[in-house]
């Protein structure tokens, strides 16, 4: 059961939030124009004629004079980053200024200290191949696909997609530039153009409702490897400034032509296997080398057996000899003794 103060004031308090949230508008909206600038807005490095009065204190309207970064995002913290605004009412965010250092900014002015925070990030696109609806789960880059297949390109611009608009609508394009395997550019691929595509979301594809659509493989003049890249189109600081996405490759081909070309491989192997055999030769080279030194130190072991085995007989022979010659000594002495 809810409280008691819930059920008697329930009603007061439904009504307060109601319209708190409807007073309280959207986060980080700009407005009027694009290039109007509010608390909590997302600026980007290479907008031009940014429009940063709406970041001023309120009651002093001092124009603002940097735009600081603190440690942890805590103004209370040390300044990690400084960038200058010498006017406020035609501001330019240079990547230079910035090096890097993306993230929480704060509006600051000598007399006011710091006022409105502000987010800076750079402008960046990314860019996949996929199946068209509704297989856009099936990434097709660096692969070699059939001319029967139909595709789409994925768009992603999450900070650009998100926060790059003012009273719903999101200025920012881009175009897919595809390379052909013959060299030549163009936004055109397979009758679809490609050009100018509107960055309204964090991400979308080509063949989305109200986008140009999928682009059937079939109608294309050549076969071979297509390669696609991002570009961006508006606003004109992104144009000249801002990185294109990395490039996304696929193949357009009979897919059994690559099939059958994988065998070739397969009889280069085979002679490399024939020839490994030429090697075991080897084994009967070693082998004979190996039986005549057994028979060389067979040799010696023989003659050093028979060099010792005689030693002891010429020295046990002169043993009986001696004993006889006493004997017949003896012999003599007594056959004298008798006579």
């Amino acid at each position: 059961m809810a409280p008691e103060w819930i059920r008697r004031r329930g009603l007061p308090v439904l009504l307060a939030i109601c319209l708190l949230a409807l007073c309280a508008g959207p986060a980080g909206a700009r407005g009027p124009g694009i290039n109007d600038i509010q608390p909590y807005d997302t600026i980007f490095v290479y907008e031009e004629g940014l429009n940063l009065t709406g970041l001023r204190n309120a009651t002093t309207d001092n124009p603002v004079t940097e735009l600081r970064r603190y440690q942890d995002g805590n103004p209370d913290r040390g300044v990690t980053k400084v960038i200058p605004v010498a006017d406020d009412t035609d501001f330019e965010v240079q990547d230079f200024s910035v090096n890097g250092e993306y993230g929480t900014y704060y509006a600051f002015n000598p007399a006011d200290g710091t006022t409105a925070l502000v987010m800076v990030r750079e402008p960046e696109v990314f860019l996949d191949v996929v199946l068209a609806d509704p297989y856009h789960n099936e990434p097709l880059t660096g692969l070699s696909v059939s001319p029967n297949t139909r595709i789409a390109f994925r768009i992603a611009s999450p900070d650009v997609g998100s926060f790059y608009q003012a009273g719903g609508v999101y200025p920012a394009t881009v175009d897919i530039v595809i390379t052909h395997p013959g060299g030549a550019e163009s936004t055109v691929i397979g009758g679809i153009n490609l050009a100018g595509l509107n960055v309204s979301s964090a991400r979308f594809y080509t063949d989305d409702s109200g986008r140009p659509g999928a682009i059937a493989l079939s109608g294309l003049r050549e076969q071979g490897t297509y390669t696609a890249r991002a570009v961006w189109r508006t606003p004109e600081g992104f144009d000249a400034y801002a990185p294109d996405s990395e490039p996304v490759t696929f193949t357009v081909g009979n897919r059994v032509g690559v099939d059958t070309g994988t065998p070739t491989s397969l009889p280069t192997t085979a002679p490399t296997a024939t020839v490994t055999p030429t090697p075991t030769t080897a084994v009967p080279t070693t082998l004979p080398t190996t039986v005549p030194a057994a028979t060389e130190t067979a040799t010696p072991a023989v003659t050093a057996t028979a060099t010792t085995l005689p030693s002891p007989s010429p020295t046990g022979a002169p043993l009986p000899v001696a004993l006889a010659a006493a004997a017949l000594g003896l012999a003599t002495i007594l056959i004298g003794r008798r006579r």
